[in-house]
């Protein structure tokens, strides 16, 4: 799991590793699990051990959190190479000083094999006790785009132009973390909330372009911070360079953590507002949108159709 991870983090079920993680294991994908790793954490008494397998910024985030939260609990974050290995030198050093204060043991360079009930198996061999353990190692694609015939990448990313429009399927466009869409630097967008939207954007200019018979608009397709929780009080925010390498400059302490949280409650108010936004300009179909959608005959004052 790299520090670019994001929104589609992989699922126990999902497959890279971890033998029977999808029996014992944690995750935090959505809502209803993520409850149900509260009501484990509830019945934990003090001293209860909890290891993160994963060290990308959800781990990073979920470890800071339960410790922050739950002081009461023993945290291990497991990493399988250095600790925030892709954030630069200064932002490195202020996540282990972040680490250290909420009592989070750190353990590097170790791969997990398998998650039993009450410990996990580490790829050396040794074991480390488990009273809950929590996946958040790596991105899965649902495989619906592949069993749908779509083109796709070898780990089931949907391959799109430009235009977030599917190249084997004209009229399918794919947004988020199910696409592999190429950014203004030449290199794939990251599976991230961030890309989430820059390609969403895209995908909408393009849709109402080719309906309505304008040149569409290339928008933005960038990656330029990394945003990271540790706990409520403290965060890092990473500039991203045109190679989506850490820039030496990050923003962290409490700053960083009044950035991340304006930023998850903007997204929060845009999902609950899914319409703001929207363009009140119409534009008429062309021809071929209106055959497209099934009339016969030309639009008239009753049947006419119009583009947002």
């Amino acid at each position: 799991m790299t520090d670019q991870s994001r929104d589609g983090i992989l699922h126990p079920g999902d497959g890279a590793g971890g033998e029977r993680a999808a029996e014992y294991a944690f995750d935090v994908t959505g809502r209803p699990s993520a409850l149900r790793l509260r009501e484990r954490l509830d019945r934990l008494g003090a001293g209860g051990n909890v290891l993160i397998v994963g060290d990308g910024l959800t781990g990073i985030e979920t470890a800071t959190e339960i410790a922050e939260a739950r002081p009461a609990l023993s945290v291990t974050l497991i990493a399988r190479g250095e600790l925030g290995a892709r954030l630069s030198a200064g932002a490195r050093a202020h996540l282990r000083r972040a680490c250290d204060r909420l009592g989070i043991t750190v353990v590097e360079h170790t791969s997990v094999e398998a998650v039993q009930a009450t410990r996990v198996r580490c790829a050396d061999g040794t074991t480390l006790a488990s009273d809950a353990t929590v996946w958040t190692a790596g991105f899965a694609v649902p495989p619906l785009a592949t069993a749908a015939g779509l083109e796709v990448t070898g780990n089931g990313r949907i391959v799109v132009d430009r235009t977030m429009r599917s190249v084997s399927h004209p009229n399918v466009y794919a947004i988020g973390d199910s696409v592999h869409a190429i950014g203004d630097n030449g290199r794939p967008m990251p599976m991230s909330c961030a890309s989430a939207g820059y390609t969403s954007r895209q995908a909408i200019e393009a849709i109402v372009g080719r309906l309505t018979g304008r040149t569409i608009t290339h928008t933005k397709l960038v990656y330029t911070y990394n945003h990271i929780s540790l706990g409520r009080r403290d965060g890092i925010m990473q500039s991203i360079d045109d190679e989506g390498r850490a820039e030496p400059t990050y923003q962290g302490g409490r700053k960083g953590a009044y950035l991340k949280a304006g930023i998850l409650t903007m997204s929060l108010w845009a999902t609950s507002h899914p319409t703001y936004g929207i363009p009140t300009l119409r534009r008429r179909l062309t021809p071929d949108a209106i055959a497209v959608a099934g009339l016969s005959r030309p639009a008239t004052a009753a049947h006419r159709h119009h583009a947002r």
